[in-house]
């Protein structure tokens, strides 16, 4: 607990929230098995979030931890400051990245923002990595940004190594957001390599969300590779629970003449038990003897959040 005090008035206590998220999944002999565990403490305008997984030796070692602090929030804009810190599988420190988020409030009501990432080398000594920059504007309820990705060159230099078009539509009941990324060719060319096409809606009091991710096909023409259609209701205690369909093509490809087929139905539920929300999560697959029908559903997963804000 911490205390915020008033100069010469009164201190007022200022308490953390914290929750702990264990995601449990099945192992070959069918038994539920510890994987990964998310601890995530809140106090004031800061945040962090450990990984925590079993090793070899069955001890539980850190993985990651991401701390990330408010250091402006007005009506101009917000500078965020996220601290990164990467582990090995002994739980020993690799690698830390350090990241800068300064965001600004367009008249438009539109924000821009440029990321910044430094990276620590061997001996720790931080070299910047990587720089995001994000132009927006915004007309009635449709909001364009152009997003360039910036990274070091051998002589120190950034240089633009990727590109990104987004269109965001809001009305009151939907809303579509379409991605396209370019990358460099061969030549230098900045191309389309990947397109990312989400759709929102209402219908017969759920929540709708078709995502379609297009690839380039063998002729150079983009062409849908797969697609989720994920369909969202709310419980009355304030869960959620999801029906996800997966089509997929070949990975990897998007042949002009194929059509991705469904592959697999994902059944997310989550209930309240006390002070925990536990989310269970099965499949439905096509079986080997009957490929074009879905198999029965098998449980894969279960998370279990306990504390504060779980969701």
């Amino acid at each position: 607990m911490w205390t915020w005090c008033l100069p010469l008035v009164l201190c007022l206590p200022v308490l953390a929230q914290q929750n702990t998220t264990t995601t449990y999944t099945t192992d070959l002999n069918g038994n539920m098995a510890p994987g990964a565990s998310y601890s995530t403490v809140r106090s004031g305008n800061t945040t962090t979030t450990t990984e925590t997984t079993q090793n070899v030796n069955g001890r539980q070692v850190p993985m990651q931890s991401v701390t990330e602090r408010i250091l402006k929030d007005d009506a101009t804009g917000r500078v965020v400051e996220r601290i990164i810190k990467r582990f090995d599988a002994n739980g020993h420190p690799t690698e830390t990245e350090k990241q800068q988020i300064d965001e600004k409030k367009n008249a438009d009501g539109s924000v821009s923002s440029t990321a910044t990432t430094y990276r620590s080398d061997i001996n720790g000594n931080y070299q910047l990595a990587e720089k995001v920059i994000t132009d927006a504007s915004k007309s009635g309820n449709t909001t364009n940004s152009s997003i360039t990705v910036e990274r070091p060159t051998l002589n120190g230099s950034l240089d633009v190594v990727e590109k990104k078009v987004r269109v965001d539509d809001e009305e009151k009941n939907a809303s579509k957001s379409d991605e396209t990324v370019y990358r460099k060719d061969q030549s230098g060319r900045f191309v389309e390599s990947f397109r990312v096409v989400k759709d929102t809606s209402g219908q017969n009091g759920q929540q709708v969300v078709n995502t379609a991710q297009y690839e380039p096909s063998d002729s150079g023409r983009m062409k849908i590779a797969s697609q989720t259609v994920a369909r969202i209701r709310k419980n009355p205690d304030g869960t959620e629970s999801q029906e996800v369909d997966i089509y997929r093509n070949v990975p990897g490809r998007a042949e002009a003449s194929a059509t991705p087929a469904l592959r697999e139905r994902q059944i997310i539920e989550q209930r309240k038990v006390g002070d925990k929300v536990i989310e269970t999560t099965s499949v439905q697959r096509p079986t080997i003897s009957d490929p074009n029908r879905l198999g029965a559903a098998r449980q894969i997963s279960e998370r279990v959040c306990v504390g504060d804000n779980c969701k």
